[in-house]
């Protein structure tokens, strides 16, 4: 086979970020490119997750600002936010990004088939729905996740809905059930109560966001709960009935049985890779623990065969996608790329928002017997406190034999905006000193990093009072 990038050519099954980015990297590297995509382009995070989410988010936000200008004479009561007009903003966001891909995919000269793709052999694809066959020297999956749905009895019922039905309502349900309070569950729960929806979380855990630090969730967690969330933890749901057009959920807490009146039940216990409809094993694909397996370059064992995205398992995020989509083709065109010891940042997009990159702390505690934390609470920041927002902090989490920061997590008002300082730092294992000598434009958030990274090297952060002598 020739190694000339035009004489190949690459089949990529799935056109979320993962699949888009692959297909559009390998046109731009001068391979003939083919894209297979059943539904819409963008897939999950562009049509039913993370774009459409941050768009009700932002729209429920500022619903929420709105009641709390009494001081403007702003009658809070008076307002009401019209729930149809919410879904069609966030429909238009949507299809304004789509529209977007599928000019670049056009402009890329890449052949967009559509349909649901699966192996007949290591090189051979067929088109389901039609039937064509494709014939490839590559192939990168990137067939993405679906919904968890838990056997619990009655999640059949009409109300009951995951993630994406519930994207897809037309009217603001007067009561919302949550089963999860992972990141879906949390900003679900934060739209549906700035809308003013009674809403009640049922979480298996012992807080929301159980993935992160303790110390960063509960301040998410107290904020929801002041805001009238009915925050159920170490509980479960036994059962769902429909009771006089409602919805009655039976649930085990750790007071005992509980049940709860709801409209809709949104069930939010996570993803899972999705695989099975592209018969991986006629090509010789493994998969593990519900996953494709792949090496640090994203590489099946099959070595023309790649798998980006949500169906690797791991974190299911799309900047790891859009990441390993490059890596995959940057490995196939024998360029050095690996997603070893990528930091890779987490985000939650609550109010306060959750954002954090690296070791957790009990995964540094345990990893570095030494630890250096810093922590700079916003309430010591000029900008927070100007913003009339200062709730939360940062935290960094550093070796502490040689200062090199290995994570760091926030909560507060734009925390997400700050992963990029964050990440470049985990990633490229830069050490406190290198925080702290970085001029930070005052009055700014990312102060906070610079001050955290200070409390943490000597506990002299200029803004906050001197340690205690140990």
């Amino acid at each position: 086979m020739s190694s000339t990038p035009a004489s190949r050519h690459l089949v990529v099954i799935g056109g979320g970020i993962g699949g888009y980015t692959a297909a559009i990297r390998a046109a731009r590297e001068g391979l003939s490119v083919t894209l297979v995509e059943a539904g819409a382009l963008g897939g999950t995070c562009l049509n039913l997750g993370c774009i459409p989410t941050k768009s009700l988010l932002h729209q429920s936000h500022q619903f929420r600002e709105l009641a709390t200008l009494g001081h403007f004479g702003v009658d809070p009561q008076a307002l009401k936010a019209d729930f149809g007009v919410v879904m069609r903003k966030k429909n238009e966001a949507v299809q304004k990004l789509v529209r977007g891909v599928a000019t670049l995919v056009k402009r890329n000269r890449i052949t967009l088939v559509q349909g649901s793709a699966e192996f007949l052999d290591a090189r051979t694809l067929r088109v389901r729905e039609t039937g064509v066959l494709l014939t490839a020297d590559l192939i990168v999956i990137a067939s993405g996740s679906e919904p968890i749905v838990p056997p619990i009895p009655g999640v059949e019922l009409r109300g009951v809905v995951t993630s994406e039905g519930a994207l897809a309502l037309t009217a603001l349900p007067g009561r919302v059930l949550i089963v999860g309070g992972g990141v879906i569950g949390a900003e679900f729960a934060q739209i549906f109560s700035d809308l003013r929806a009674q809403v009640t979380v049922v979480e298996k855990m012992e807080r929301l966001v159980s993935e992160e630090d303790a110390d960063v969730t509960i301040v998410l967690q107290r904020k929801l709960a002041r805001q009238g969330v009915d925050i159920l933890t170490s509980a479960t749901v036994l059962g769902i009935r429909q009771v006089d057009g409602a919805l009655s959920v039976r649930c085990s807490t750790p007071a005992g049985e509980r049940e709860v009146t709801a409209d809709t039940v949104l069930v939010a216990v996570g993803r899972r890779p999705r695989w099975k409809e592209l018969a991986p094993e006629r090509a010789g694909i493994t998969v593990h623990a519900g996953a494709i397996v792949t090496d640090e370059h994203c590489r099946t064992v099959v070595a023309h065969v790649y798998a980006v995205g949500d169906v690797r398992g791991g974190l299911l995020l799309a900047h790891k996608a859009a990441a390993e989509a490059e890596c995959a083709v940057a490995h196939m065109l024998g360029q050095p790329w690996s997603m070893a010891a990528r930091a890779v940042p987490r985000a939650v997009y609550t109010t306060p928002e959750i954002a954090a990159v690296g070791l957790t702390e009990a995964q540094a505690r345990a990893q570095h017997p030494h630890l250096k934390i810093g922590k700079f609470p916003f309430a010591a920041s000029g900008k927070a406190i100007a913003n009339e927002d200062t709730d939360g902090f940062v935290k960094i989490l550093a070796d502490g034999d040689t200062d090199q920061v290995l994570g760091v997590a926030m909560v507060g008002a734009d925390v997400t905006n700050l992963l990029g300082e964050a990440t470049l730092a985990v990633q490229m294992e830069l050490t406190l000193p290198a925080l702290m000598e970085t001029i930070h434009a005052h009055p700014t958030l990312t102060e906070a990093l610079m001050e955290a990274a200070h409390d943490a090297y000597n506990g002299a952060a200029i803004h906050l009072p001197p340690r205690a002598a140990a």
